[in-house]
């Protein structure tokens, strides 16, 4: 039976109605933030972080003024983009052997003097014992490589095949190095997984495969950033809710986490705003804001000193929030690349980064290609009279009786 649409259109229709009512007051609490950012205390800011004790939200380390724009450099006249997206087929149980597949997709864009492109994608396939189960050889705890801790997989093989192609370019071109999503590994973060996983996956993948790109960062005009399109974010209104907290103590979050949620003062003020649409009234075409510092446990804890810091852009189409390294923040020339060729690559892009464009098209697996990865397991068994089954579920998916 087919989705009712006569029935959805009714609740469509009342949904929309219930926005247009919100929507002056969402506009007051933006006009609100903007005030606040302008008025911003940096000293103010670090005394109420410092008495709000262990803050329960992401409230951001904030370096400079928040308010202040910053126009992008100029472009080199020779530079290199390398892209890196990645897409998978995860474990199915309904298959006759256990195994997943992580395709990553690079795009390399030279623009200059020699200009030139270089598309491709490699598959890997994972089916060994040890490939699709992580085992701990102290406790000889297991865990199964599916849901989140796939996904984190799949980003510790998009960073690997970015550094793998940036390896392979000339030192001398100034160079991009660009992935999509954010840098900080939430997804394994309060679901309860072993230690020997975050290590495998966080420590000695995602973030070895940065240090890395660090250390080649050092003897050649490298950097590297993180793009995010229409981002979610609320961090930095998280801190002016702090700005505007009534309160002095370190009880602050006990106090109104009674009220229920819109219900705080603070939230009256500026909650309910995201971080873009602040700044897409601040910033005009090309700009950037400030840089940020994340706070997250996760890279506190398990980045080895390698901080997260972050910056929202304005490039004419969208606010984008670009996450980058500490130590690109530290390295004035490294910053104002990322600043300039991401704005330069959404120009191209018409508003988004025509690298990650092009490395997701090289990643995508589409269903046609997930039935024929089916079939093409079902036939290699096949060949070496092994037993190929699947289960009466995914029979019926394609048997339909009615």
């Amino acid at each position: 039976m087919s989705l009712d649409l006569s029935r959805t259109a009714t609740q469509v229709d009342e949904m929309t109605v219930d926005l247009k009512t919100r929507q002056s007051g969402r506009e007051l609490r933006i006009q609100n933030a903007l005030r606040a950012l302008a008025e911003f205390q940096l000293d103010d800011f670090d005394s109420k972080l410092a008495q709000g004790g262990d803050l329960t939200w992401a409230v951001p380390r904030i370096l400079a003024p928040p308010g202040s724009r910053h126009a992008p450099p100029e472009t080199p006249a020779d530079f290199t983009v390398v892209a890196a997206d990645g897409s998978h087929i995860g474990v199915d149980r309904h298959m006759p052997v256990r195994c997943f597949l992580i395709n990553s997709g690079i795009s390399v864009l030279t623009y200059g003097s020699t200009p030139g492109a270089d598309l491709y994608n490699a598959p890997r396939l994972f089916a060994r014992d040890d490939e699709v189960v992580m085992r701990d050889d102290v406790s000889y705890r297991e865990q199964a490589i599916e849901g989140a801790v796939l996904g984190a997989k799949r980003a510790v093989e998009e960073i690997r095949a970015l550094l793998a192609a940036v390896n392979d370019l000339p030192s001398d071109v100034p160079t991009l190095g660009l992935l999509d999503g954010s840098l900080v590994m939430l997804g394994l973060v309060g679901q309860g997984f072993p230690e020997f996983v975050i290590q495998e996956l966080i420590e000695d993948g995602f973030v070895s495969a940065l240090e890395e790109l660090r250390s080649m960062a050092k003897d050649r005009p490298l950097a590297v950033a993180s793009y995010i399109s229409l981002p979610g974010h609320f961090e930095i209104v998280n801190a002016m809710r702090l700005m505007a907290c009534r309160y002095d103590d370190s009880d602050a979050e006990l106090r109104c986490g009674v009220r229920g949620p819109g219900k705080q003062p603070c939230d009256r003020c500026v909650g309910g705003v995201l971080d873009h649409e602040v700044f897409a009234r601040l910033l005009g075409p090309g700009e950037r804001s400030a840089v940020f510092a994340t706070s997250s446990r996760v890279v506190e804890q398990h980045y080895r000193g390698n901080g997260v810091c972050f910056f929202y852009v304005n490039v004419g189409e969208e606010i984008g929030r670009v996450e980058v390294p500490s130590w690109i923040v530290e390295d004035e020339g490294a910053l104002g690349l990322v600043h300039s060729l991401v704005v330069d690559q959404c120009r191209r892009g018409r508003g988004y980064p025509v690298g990650l464009m092009e490395a997701h098209e090289q990643a995508v697996v589409s269903g046609a290609d997930r039935r024929y990865f089916v079939q093409l397991v079902e036939k290699a068994l096949h060949n070496e009279g092994m037993p190929v089954y699947t289960s009466e579920k995914a029979r019926s998916k394609v048997l339909r009786w009615l």
